[in-house]
Order: C-alpha cells, then structure tokens, then sequence
C-alpha cells in the first residue's frame, strides 16, 4: 500500500478510539453473534479475528468460550481491549496484538479453525492487498476451516456520498473510508474457498445511520477444489435478509 495513504486513517482511528472508548459500542454485532454459533455448529474452537477493534464481537467470543487471536492496527484499541478482558479474567484465551494485516499473517500454515471479521474488508484496502490478506487466511486457516466476514455493499445509502479516493472507496464525512462491494466482488475474492454463503442485512447502532451489508461464509475445502468458476453454485450470490 502506498506509504502516503497507510498513516492518515491509522492514526484516524487511534485518535477516534482515545477519545470514545465506546465507539461501537460494548454489546456484541448480531452478525458477531450469528458467526459465533456458525463456528460452534461447526465444532470450531480457534479462531483468529481481523480489525478487532475495541473488541465489542472478540468479547463475546471469548465469553462463549472461543480461544481468540485478535488483530488490530490501533494500539488505543487493543490496550482498552486488553483491560477489559484482564478485568474479567477472560485473557487466558486471548492472544491480542497489534499488527496492520497488510504485512500478512505472521502465523504458521494451518493455524486456526475459523477467521471473523465484521466490516474489516471495508476499510481502506485496495483490491490488491485484500486479495493477498485473502490469501493469507486461506493459508492460517486449517482444512475445512471456516472465514465468516461482512462487507458494506452498494445497497448502503452512502454508497457512492463523499470524497471519492480510489476503486469502490468514498471517505465520508467522519473521515472514515468506506470500501463498498459488489455482489461480483464477494465471488471475486472467494477464489480457493468453498462459498457456503452470501446474505444481505442491516446494521444500525445509535450513533450511526444504517449500514447495509453483506454476510460470507467461506471455507477452506480439505480437498482441492476444482478449477475457480465451476464450484460456486447459482444460488450462492443473492440478496436474502433475516
């Protein structure tokens, strides 16, 4: 990523963070809660988490008993994190560091049972890196493993508002920079994975209009899949709520 583009929202968010330690938040997204009993359905136990945040979804996670790895580039955000988790003895089953994903995944081959991310992706990530840091988790994660992660869409109202920076990115009017997907760009990114799930929905917090998004549930065949093109199925893509 060019190095001009890297430290401005970093530091965005690390100030946002210091000053509202309650940005999204303290109770846990539906989606995180949806992903969390996916995992358990699954008999997943390990799970590594991109852009935790403050850690409204990681807390929950941890609380049903997940043992977590949690990432974010905010030092703010992983130190209020820590404390929270310190306070309530939950830190046996946290490994928590601060990291910026774009460098990869500083873990061995086949290291976790499932992947979480809640809106990650939409962040300020060109295609290109979110191709690699796909790759990578497709690399972390353990046959038959599961990456469950949301998107914003260009169903959202602020699709398309805003300074336009790049690709699919408008930076509104928080200073935030929003990475918008398509439907086509869900399938783009599932390459090597198995998609198991498309899903639109809306999230809306008290501070925040509503968000629409997509829900994706990948997972990591335990064998080789054939060519790309020819294992996602008609149906997978769609626009169904709930």
């Amino acid at each position: 990523m060019p190095e001009q583009r890297r430290p401005t929202q970093q530091a965005h968010w690390e100030e946002t963070y210091k000053t509202r330690p309650d940005f999204f938040g303290a109770e846990p997204s539906a989606f995180g809660v949806r992903a969390a009993s996916a995992f358990d359905q699954h008999g997943l136990h390990t799970i590594l988490e991109l852009g935790c945040g403050q850690g409204r979804d990681t807390w929950m996670l941890l609380q049903r008993g997940f043992e977590v790895t949690a990432l974010d580039y905010s030092e703010s955000g992983v130190r209020q994190l820590g404390e929270r988790t310190k306070a309530f003895r939950l830190e046996k089953r946290l490994v928590l560091r601060t990291h910026d994903v774009r460098q990869g995944l500083p873990f061995p081959d086949e290291s976790f049972d499932g992947c979480f991310s809640h809106m990650f992706f939409t962040m300020e990530l060109i295609e290109k890196e979110i191709e690699r840091i796909f790759s990578e988790v497709l690399r972390v994660l353990r046959p038959n493993g599961l990456h469950i992660y949301s998107v914003r869409n260009e169903r959202d109202p602020h699709f398309r508002k805003g300074t336009h920076v790049a690709e699919d990115m408008w930076k509104n009017p928080m200073g935030f920079v929003v990475h918008f997907f398509s439907a086509e760009k869900v399938r783009t990114f599932s390459k090597g994975y198995e998609l198991l799930l498309v899903r639109e929905f809306e999230e809306s917090s008290p501070r925040f209009t509503k968000k629409q998004l997509y829900e994706v549930a990948l997972k990591k065949a335990a064998k080789q899949l054939p060519p790309y093109g020819t294992s996602v199925p008609a149906w997978a893509i769609g626009t169904s709520r709930g």
